[in-house]
């Protein structure tokens, strides 16, 4: 025992040695493992005098793990002896050592673990090996065992000399711990621990549940005044065990008449409170219950107690929140309950009714939001009501009048709310600044609720609704125009509606202009032009829903109100946000109130807009700026373009964040107030961007912007090497800023429309020819600094921001930065800028073809050998890890997807220049033979198919260009080649001729039929055997979604094979030509004799043979190849491969 209670002390300390600490925590294990370590425990824990604490709460556990290693039912392996022992000698503790001055003395810790150890004892003894569990604990503390009626008398019956305050104590831990283990349904349980706590509850609903509830009423009844914390124990029990023991136990006369009396004792009526509201809330038939609301009389109750402490309110209010749930519940039960007892319910819980009032309108939110259920259900049943057109009675809709004006107080922020006082809010204490957080985000949750149920009593009321709403917001405009709005006080300067506006009933004025504009958003499609249109419309909006013009004519008028009363002015850190907000959520306002755009406007880039003096709402607004210029049209734009400029001139400064300099990573922002000051830059291109604006005005502003950026830029490259700004993060960071603005300005000038063959078109927003010099010298200066600056990232990743937005807005002017750009990002990116880069060079392709096809030629080899790199040396190295096999997973599907968009851009002629097509083997076989078949990325086996039939469309099927990829299907060809017949298509030059054209290539030449001859052998010896190779394959799975793709992929490669036939071709004397005449392309069905398509030749008696495929079964899956579609090919297929034994 001693050499226990050393192992104990030694492996808790902190200070031993870690070689001696192991072996006492191993020596711990293995008393705890030993067949007859409980028994040294049990004697350890019961020694007289103590031993160390923590030494006897090892002893605790080691007889626990002993208890439940004897089975649910404590009868495996001899348990019952060791139980009966263990329960003997730890009752005779429990009697001798408790029962006095000892008990006081027992740290906490050690008692609970004791109760809990006992509780355990129980579990698996009770009622089989320990019958008498509840009577030897109710006789160990002295109290009754008694079982019957309750009566007024009972009480009388207890000897209160022979009752132990300790040991009562003790077992109500053991009824609380049993409870715990049992019932809670916070603890998981296996399905034999159900059963086995059904069992054991099921045996205590027979008598000693009545005796725990005669133990319960004599606590109440004798020790309430002098022992208030035991009478405190009593009533937590009864709250937890009344959910399943019989309720007549704890509601008659003698235990409801103590339990009203502690309700208005101090020191208990919280914990009665709660008991009651357990009382109420027991699960039951909905007739039963309303007898019990009834008998408990739980509203009267209500109505008569002093609620004069906010905790004590707060448990009132679940109280009544639990009634009216229960009383509601009752009342729309039409299937378990009488009309009668409907209409008592209804009855009753109008009588509840101005009770919820009173907690909903309380002054702390704890106490208000307990009644929100009740609130939720009632609005519940007048919503259904008003849905199945059973109108309201007088009463119902008087409870609304009483309940909206209580709600939408409560949406008012407390006059006590404490918000940051210094205007730089982020230099405010970290622990601090965690707890504004907290109550802002709880205030916002409570705004959401009431908010829930405003807007179902609009959906109720109507015009309850816009009368409230409007006449509150429309008082507080009012009372700011009148009087003003001050941004220090919370409360009016005269009380409610009284004299100088307080912040706190501004904020709500402006707050319910939010609310009541989102309404009639998500309720009836908010368009402010239908007021004009709604005479020609019949009243619709384009969805069919009535359109309410009265209520938007409300909102209108409420916005010029909120314009009028200059609530703007008010600097408070909660007004401005929300009222610039309101604008932008509801901009179609300047549809219709075209004059309001300039007081707006004016606020927006006054003191309480852009200047705010709250460092925190600044960039807020900024954003918020940034969209009301957005959705403004254009030509409102350009008589406030200069005032603008210069308005923000002094807040576009660059200071690169000293606390982002250990993070240079230009993904995702993170750059602090620089990211907010974007929005600015971008508006300033937007108000610089409209036609309207003279273009002299123009230049004059864009130079404005752009020499500061310019020469800032320049003056840091020029007075440090290139080696030094490598080396200093903050003038890199520096640099990547100037780049970023000058793309944002760029970025808010409209894209260049480019017409269908992808050249530039004229459109009302081309650029002048001055402005697009300005972006031009922008580009160039991006271009050098990238140049020089490459083997950073953060650069890299601007100068690619930024020249993709020129080549948005300059259009085809800006090509010719495109191999510079690409250059420079290439050589030095990383795996996951590279796949950025693919995506951005798909678009690029996409958007600019034809154009685009002599620059996408330069930069195809630089490219694929830059993934190739990247890829091989995997192949070679291995990955580091699962994030690195993600960022190489996501580049070989945008690898993929880029091959893929320069195929559906009618660009694959790309491939067959002088200088490509020698490398199109190489390109394309590691697509085939490693992409195709690694069924670890179903998406990239799709797509490596994909890529591959493509490339067979375009260089087998139509080599001669008269066909687009992207839509090139057998019925298109069919299309097509019926239209060339008739002479439709006589003249007609295609975009992939067009592409072909532009880079002076003839689509016969001798270096396209060689890259045809590749890829001729590349399909016999790797894309066909890839085909049958990859489904067959272990971890291929048929039945999953994504290989469903893949083997769709295959079907068509397979199927546009069968087309080509795989002609023989020759070196460039014309013999291709002469067997593929264009346009006329074979299309399955085939119709001729498939003994003279060399392809279904090669399958029938060479491929599916070798592959063990009978010739009967060989010949049909050729013939199912040319006559089937490919939807339904894909399903031969999937069969074929099935019946095989291939497929799993």
């Amino acid at each position: 025992m001693e050499q226990i209670e050393e192992a104990v002390l030694c492996a808790l300390n902190p200070s031993s040695d870690q070689a001696v600490k192991a072996q006492a925590t191993q020596y711990c294990e293995s008393v705890k493992a030993s067949a007859d370590g409980w028994q040294v425990c049990l004697e350890l824990f019961t020694k007289v005098p103590e031993r160390a604490p923590s030494a006897r709460l090892f002893a605790l556990q080691v007889i626990d793990a002993m208890i439940m290693g004897a089975g649910i039912r404590g009868n495996e392996n001899g348990a019952p002896e060791r139980l009966a022992a263990t329960r003997k000698t730890l009752l005779e503790f429990v009697s001798t050592q408790y029962a006095g001055q000892k008990y006081q003395t027992e740290l906490p810790f050690l008692k609970n673990t004791l109760a809990h150890t006992i509780t355990l004892l129980a579990l698996a003894s009770y009622p089989t090996q320990w019958p008498t569990f509840v009577r030897d604990m109710i006789s160990l503390a002295g109290l009754p065992d008694a079982t019957g009626p309750l009566t007024e008398d009972s009480a009388k019956d207890v000897n209160t000399a022979t009752v132990n305050p300790f040991l009562v104590d003790f077992l109500i831990k053991v009824l609380a711990s049993l409870d715990e283990e049992m019932v809670n349904p916070a603890v998981p349980r296996g399905s034999d621990e159900v059963a086995r706590n059904t069992d054991i509850k099921d045996a205590m609903r027979v008598e000693d549940v009545d005796r725990m509830a005669h133990a319960w009423y004599s606590i109440l009844a004798h020790m309430s005044a002098t022992r208030p914390n035991l009478a405190e124990g009593a009533l937590r029990l009864m709250g937890v065990y009344v959910s399943w023991i019989d309720i007549n136990l704890i509601v008659n006369q003698p235990f409801m008449q103590i339990l009203f009396g502690l309700l208005k004792a101090p020191a208990l009526r919280c914990q009665a409170c709660h008991c009651l509201t357990n009382i109420v809330g027991k699960g039951m038939r909905p007739m039963d219950k309303l007898f019990l609301l009834q008998f408990v009389s739980v509203i009267d109750i209500m109505k008569q107690l002093d609620i004069d402490d906010i905790e004590f309110a707060e448990k009132v209010g679940h109280l009544a929140n639990v009634a009216g749930v229960e009383l509601n519940t009752i009342w729309v039960d039409k299937e378990s309950t009488t009309p009668e007892a409907r209409s008592t319910a209804y009855a009753m819980l109008e009588q509840l009714m101005p009770l919820l009032l009173n907690f909903l309108s309380h002054e702390y939110d704890e106490v208000s939001s307990a009644v929100f259920p009740a609130i939720s259900e009632i609005l519940g049943v007048f919503k259904k009501m008003q849905r199945d057109g059973t109108a309201l009675s007088a009463s119902q809709l008087g409870f609304l009048s009483r309940l909206l004006p209580v709600l939408v107080d409560k949406l008012k922020y407390s006059e006590e709310y404490s918000w940051p006082s210094s205007s730089n809010s982020g230099a405010s204490d970290g622990d601090a600044s965690l707890d504004e957080d907290d109550e802002e985000a709880v205030f916002a949750e409570l705004r959401r609720s009431l908010r829930v149920f405003i807007d179902a009593i609009g959906h109720i009321a109507p015009s309850l609704y816009d009368s409230v709403i409007l006449t509150a917001a429309q008082d507080i405009f009012k009372q700011c125009g009148q009087y003003g709005v001050s941004a220090d006080r919370a409360a009016d300067e005269g009380g409610p509606g009284r004299g100088q506006l307080g912040w706190v009933r501004a904020e709500l004025g402006v707050y319910l202009t939010q609310a009541y504009g989102e309404r009639l958003s998500s309720s009836k499609g908010l368009r402010f032009g239908a007021i004009k249109q709604a005479g020609q419309s019949n009243g619709s909006n384009s969805s069919g829903t009535p359109i309410n013009t009265a209520s938007i004519d409300a909102l209108s008028d409420l916005m010029t109100m909120m314009i009028q009363s200059g609530i703007v002015n008010c600097t408070h850190r909660a007004i401005a946000p929300m009222y610039f907000e309101n604008f932008v959520r509801f901009n179609g306002y300047f549809d219709i109130r075209r004059e309001a755009v300039t007081p707006v406007f004016t606020s927006f880039i006054g003191a309480s807009g852009i200047r705010h003096p709250n460092s925190a709402v600044r960039p807020r607004i900024w954003y918020f700026l940034h969209r009301f210029i957005k959705q403004l049209h254009q030509p409102l734009l350009a008589q406030y373009s200069s005032d603008f400029i210069r308005a923000v001139g002094d807040l576009l400064e660059i200071r690169a964040d000293k606390s982002k300099l250990s993070s240079l990573s230009a993904a995702g922002g993170g750059f602090g107030l620089f990211d907010s000051q974007l929005y600015l830059f971008e508006s300033c291109g937007i108000m610089l961007a409209p036609a309207e604006l003279d273009d002299d005005t123009r230049m004059s502003l864009l130079q404005h912007l752009f020499n500061p950026l310019f020469t800032s830029a320049q003056r840091l490259m020029n007075q440090k090497s290139t080696e030094q700004i490598l080396q200093e993060p903050r003038s890199l960071l520096q640099i990547h800023h100037y780049l970023t603005a000058i793309g944002s300005i760029i970025k808010g000038f409209p894209d260049a429309r480019v017409d269908a063959k992808g050249t530039s078109a004229s459109s009302p927003h081309q650029l002048s020819p001055s402005t697009a010099q300005v972006f031009l010298k922008a580009a160039d200066m991006c271009i050098a600094i990238l140049e020089a600056l490459q083997a950073s990232q953060l650069i890299r990743e601007a100068a690619r921001f930024t020249l993709s937005r020129m080549l948005s807005v300059l259009g085809a002017e800006a090509l010719p930065y495109m191999p510079r750009l690409i250059d420079g990002l290439v050589s030095s990116c990383a795996v996951e800028e590279l796949s950025d880069l693919l995506s951005f060079l798909g678009l690029v392709v996409f958007k600019f073809k034809p154009d685009v096809a002599p620059t996408a030629s330069e930069l195809l080899l630089p490219v694929i050998s830059k993934v190739y790199g990247f890829l091989d040396q995997v192949a070679q190295d291995g990955t580091t890890g699962t994030d690195e096999a993600l960022l190489l997973q996501d580049l070989r599907k945008a690898y993929l997807t880029w091959i893929g968009a320069i195929f559906n851009s009618d660009l694959d002629s790309i491939f067959l220049t002088p200088q490509n097509a020698p490398h199109l083997a190489t390109i394309l076989r590691p697509i085939a033979s490693q992409l195709a078949v690694d069924s670890s990325s179903p998406q990239c086996q799709r797509l490596a198919f994909n890529v591959l039939f493509k490339a067979i469309q375009a260089w087998m099927v139509d080599p001669m260009g008269w066909h687009t990829l992207a839509t090139m299907t057998p019925s298109a060809i069919a299309t097509l080649n019926s239209k060339t017949a008739s002479g439709q298509n006589a003249g007609k030059t295609t975009l992939r001729q067009v592409a072909a054209q532009t880079l002076g290539l003839r689509l016969d030449s001798a270096s396209a039929n060689e890259a045809r001859n590749q890829l001729q052998e590349l399909i016999t010896k790797t894309v066909v055997p890839a085909c049958f190779e990859t489904p067959t394959q272990p971890d291929f799975r048929m039945a999953d979604a994504q290989a469903s793709l893949v083997v769709a992929e295959i079907a068509g490669v397979l199927q546009m094979l069968l087309m080509a036939g795989v002609p023989e071709i020759s070196d460039g004397d014309g013999s291709f030509m002469a067997t593929m005449p264009a346009p006329q392309i074979l299309a399955p069905p085939t119709g001729g004799d498939l003994n003279r398509n060399q392809f279904a030749s090669y399958l029938a008696t060479g491929l599916l043979p070798n592959l063990g495929c009978p010739a009967a079964m060989a010949t049909e899956f050729v013939q199912a190849l040319a006559s089937l579609d490919q939807k339904q090919f894909k399903k031969y297929l999937v069969a074929f491969l099935t019946s095989s034994g291939s497929a799993q």
